[in-house]
């Protein structure tokens, strides 16, 4: 029976040597030398030329399990590199494991930064926010100061208004009152009064004027002042605010890019786990194959053992059919020890020569 048996795919040299060491133990005999060791009693015979010319082969030890045509040496050799190659390979997927292990670790760095800048653009948003709010507020005081400022100029206008009734109606009074003095005509009072009344009408209204110029001029220079503050104010936080969107904007960038190349890694590193782990299913089964084959093998093997066991018992019983169990003629002893070193070459071979045997033990003389 041939054997298919094949070390082209991948087996461990450890489980190989272990094999090795296990088959060794239940090594025949019989087959560790060229022939069957002869009776202390008698000489050892030197086999048949004929047979052993027909045999024509050489023999050399080599383990039970090994197949037909194959060196267990180019098969050891083989199995190294084997075993060199999936080294390789656990070393590469150690890197890229490693390499992953870096990506993540950026990655972290990254939503760290990320995470550390969020705050700051959040408080910067909630800056602008309370700048705009200022800035209404800003705008609500000088529309009530401009009402203001107009109230009291409607104030200023009635009082005016008022003072020149009040004034009208006294001057009515003292114009329609007459006082007759008997005495000696003195100094004119009413001219005098008159004349009193009119400087004084006049530093009043000088002073009421210059009052409220001062005080418009006030209020005026106030809310320029105040309004100048808010502007210039305004201004410099509406320039902050913009370079804030500047940067935030740019970081958003970053991140953009950064998860971008995140994700391209990411791919990348399951893409490349993907097919390693093809590569490592492959392995397997090609050793579950290997492991299959060499249990056929050693099914194998035992079978032809057992045949070797049942043509010896058959050569022993026709031996004694023929010659009897005491006298055992060199030609059968040497076909028996033939038969033994054959017995797991190949059956077809042992049914050649068994019968070859039968042959000459029929032409022997009695």
């Amino acid at each position: 029976m041939a054997s298919t048996f094949s070390l082209s795919s991948y087996c461990p040299p450890s489980l190989l040597l272990q094999h090795v060491s296990e088959k060794h133990k239940w090594w025949p005999k019989s087959l560790q030398g060229p022939c069957l060791p002869c009776p202390p009693s008698e000489p050892c015979p030197s086999p048949t030329p004929s047979l052993w010319a027909m045999g024509s082969m050489s023999w050399a030890p080599s383990p039970p399990w090994a197949p037909k045509g194959h060196v267990i040496e180019g098969m050891m050799a083989h199995a190294h590199a084997i075993a060199e190659k999936v080294r390789k390979k656990n070393l590469e997927n150690a890197r890229f494991m490693l390499e992953i292990d870096n990506a993540k670790l950026a990655a972290d760095d990254f939503r760290v930064k990320w995470e550390a800048e969020a705050p700051l653009c959040q408080s910067v948003e909630r800056d602008c926010l309370a700048l705009r709010k200022a800035k209404s507020d800003h705008v609500q005081i000088i529309a009530t100061l401009r009402g203001n400022l107009d109230s009291l100029k409607e104030d200023l206008y009635f009082l005016k208004k008022n003072h020149d009734e009040e004034m009208g109606s006294m001057k009515a009074c003292m114009t329609n009152e007459q006082v007759e003095v008997d005495a000696a005509q003195g100094p004119d009072l009413e001219a005098i009064m008159a004349e009193l009344r009119i400087q004084y009408e006049g530093i009043a209204r000088k002073n009421k004027g210059g009052l409220r110029d001062l005080s418009v001029q006030l209020e005026v220079k106030e809310s320029g002042e105040a309004l100048h503050c808010a502007q210039s104010e305004l201004s410099e936080r509406c320039r902050f605010q913009q370079a804030l969107e500047g940067e935030l904007d740019s970081l958003r960038k970053q991140v953009d890019v950064l998860e971008g190349n995140l994700g391209e890694s990411s791919h990348k590193y399951v893409l490349e786990m993907d097919s390693l782990q093809a590569t490592l299913c492959q392995l397997e089964e090609e050793l579950s194959q290997l492991c299959l084959d060499m249990q056929r093998n050693k099914t194998d093997f035992e079978q032809l053992l057992r045949i070797k066991q049942n043509l010896e018992l058959e050569i022993t019983t026709y031996r004694r059919l023929l010659e009897g169990e005491e006298s055992v003629p060199l030609l059968v002893r040497s076909a028996v020890d033939m038969i033994g070193l054959l017995a797991i070459a190949d059956p077809l071979f042992i049914f050649h020569l068994f019968c070859l045997c039968l042959t000459h033990l029929v032409s022997i003389p009695q």
